[in-house]
């Protein structure tokens, strides 16, 4: 692996760990909840369809939004 390719995969990384990184907050604040609580949900301690809900939605659009960061460009 070269190093422009090494530093194209961190970037990757990089980036899904941003998209996924505050998915509790982003749920917390859109359904005014405290972000604890969302956790809760999340690691099957309390049981919120609400939460959940809300969690998957969040979680889909961050791996849509990784999906595309990671597909390769297109070649002309």
């Amino acid at each position: 692996m070269t190093d422009d390719n090494r530093r194209d995969v961190v970037a990757k990384i990089n980036d899904h760990i941003k998209a996924v990184c505050g998915l509790y907050t982003r749920v917390a604040r859109k359904l005014g909840l405290d972000r604890s609580f969302v956790s809760r949900v999340a690691r099957g301690e309390r049981k919120s369809p609400d939460v959940e809900a809300a969690l998957i939605a969040e979680f889909k659009q961050a791996e849509a939004q990784n999906t595309a960061a990671t597909e390769p460009a297109p070649s002309n």
